[in-house]
């Protein structure tokens, strides 16, 4: 009698463990590196290419180079990215996101973060 009195008089609670388990949960390029969100190469531009500082890209991996895509338009190449950063795009589904930094008009080329 006084253990049933107690379980329906008492508040029920549910244990959880919420401390940023949504961020924790939440994949990301880098997950084994979360000291190092973004990576920066340079990437040789397409001459017709028309993209501004700030751009959003897609990154793909393609063969042994990354190609960088704006909209539905293919504006660069990356000929020897890293391999670890390589190996990270093509196992996270072949594509990222990045973003322009900075154009380079003498060189032809942009600083690229990837994320």
């Amino acid at each position: 009698m006084g253990l049933d009195f107690i379980r329906r008089a008492a508040k029920t609670f549910t244990k959880t463990w919420h401390r940023g388990a949504t961020e924790l949960a939440r994949p990301t390029l880098f997950t084994h590196y979360p000291e190092c969100r973004t990576r920066s190469v340079i990437a040789s531009l397409d001459e017709r290419a028309n993209i501004p500082n700030g751009a959003q890209l897609t990154v793909c991996a393609e063969a042994t180079r990354l190609v960088l895509v704006h909209e539905t338009h293919r504006v660069g190449l990356v000929d020897a990215p890293p391999a670890d950063l390589f190996k990270a795009i093509q196992e996270s589904g072949g594509c990222a996101i990045g973003q322009i930094t900075r154009i380079n008009p003498l060189s032809g080329t942009a600083d690229v973060e990837v994320e």
